[in-house]
């Protein structure tokens, strides 16, 4: 979609959205999506692809940037968990994220993981990200899984304190609590998104709308289980795979633009895969990008092993039959 405004500058220069032209009133298999919620919406954890060699596939890489930006997703994250991170060497972190940088072209929000052993290293990855261009950072807790309060606040605030861009933090440590988020969001005026991962997340999702002191969008991954709960109360979006990210996309468009029953009809469709996903995990993701043209195979850097049998790829068959006619690309 052609957006009019220049998207980076437009994202970096307001810390509130106010209103946006009204969203078309045709198209109801692909609403547009409306310009204030720049910073909410289907923000989609982006896969990693890898040569049979296990080499990271940059051309893949940049086909999957390009497919989500044209299949009109709000934002795109690499790299995080689901993008099998902690495989990923500094220099390919280094090197590939500007590669989705440049791929996006400003045709969507593109939020650079820069999470990492120590809050050195997480500070040269925020630092590397504010070079090259990206929109925002996406921080995930040290590597080393501490749930010690005081190490992780002065890890979030030194990554803040190197960056200008807004900030998203993902749960991803234990310590990490609801009650944790909202105090780092009184520390960091960077913060932007909370991604909620753990606990009751629809129920956190309430409560950060309720005790937010500022605008600070409650997001979720859990690969969109409870996508439509969420937007009933409030939700600023979701972090899920990319396989059927235009799906998601749809979900969310339609029922911000008073479709509701329309977007739960396809959301009770696109279940059936979040469902499929929980038991056969990521590996899912890469076999719909395969099937989508987007990744040459489904090469997991650490397995390598193809872990779906007939039964799984059958059923995949069907969703992928059920969903085709809503895919935008």
């Amino acid at each position: 979609m052609t957006r009019s405004f220049d998207r980076r500058g437009f994202l970096r220069g307001a810390a509130a959205v106010s209103a946006a032209a009204p969203l078309a009133s045709a198209l109801a298999a692909a609403p547009q999506p409306s310009t204030k919620r720049a910073w909410e919406g289907i923000f989609v954890i982006m896969q990693t692809p890898f040569h049979d060699d296990l080499s990271l596939d940059e051309e893949s890489l940049r086909k999957e940037t390009d497919f989500l930006a044209r299949g009109r997703v709000q934002g795109v994250v690499w790299p995080a968990g689901a993008g099998e991170t902690n495989s990923l060497s500094y220099t390919e972190r280094m090197r590939h994220s500007e590669a989705v940088v440049k791929e996006a072209k400003g045709r969507t929000t593109v939020l650079i993981g820069v999470h990492g052993a120590n809050k050195f290293e997480a500070m040269d990855y925020a630092r590397h990200a504010e070079k090259i261009g990206a929109d925002g950072l996406h921080v995930l807790g040290p590597t080393d899984g501490t749930g010690d309060n005081e190490i992780l606040a002065d890890y979030f605030t030194s990554v803040a304190s190197v960056s200008k861009l807004p900030m998203c933090i993902q749960v991803s440590n234990a310590g990490m609590s609801t009650d944790f988020l909202l105090r780092m969001a009184g520390r960091i005026p960077s913060l932007r998104i909370l991604k909620l991962e753990a606990g009751d997340v629809p129920q956190d999702v309430t409560r950060v709308v309720k005790e937010r002191k500022r605008p600070l969008i409650p997001s979720t991954g859990g690969g969109a289980m409870y996508l439509y709960q969420e937007m009933e109360r409030g939700s600023g979006g979701t972090m899920a795979g990319a396989g059927f990210a235009d799906i998601q996309t749809e979900i969310w468009d339609l029922f911000h633009a008073g479709k509701k029953q329309e977007s739960l009809t396809l959301f009770e469709k696109f279940l059936l895969s979040a469902v499929l996903e929980r038991r056969t995990t990521f590996v899912l993701q890469k076999e719909i990008l395969r099937r989508r043209g987007i990744f040459k195979n489904t090469v997991m850097r650490r397995t390598r092993r193809f872990t779906m049998d007939a039964a799984d790829l059958h059923e995949l068959d069907r969703i992928m039959e059920m969903l085709k006619p809503h895919f935008r690309v």
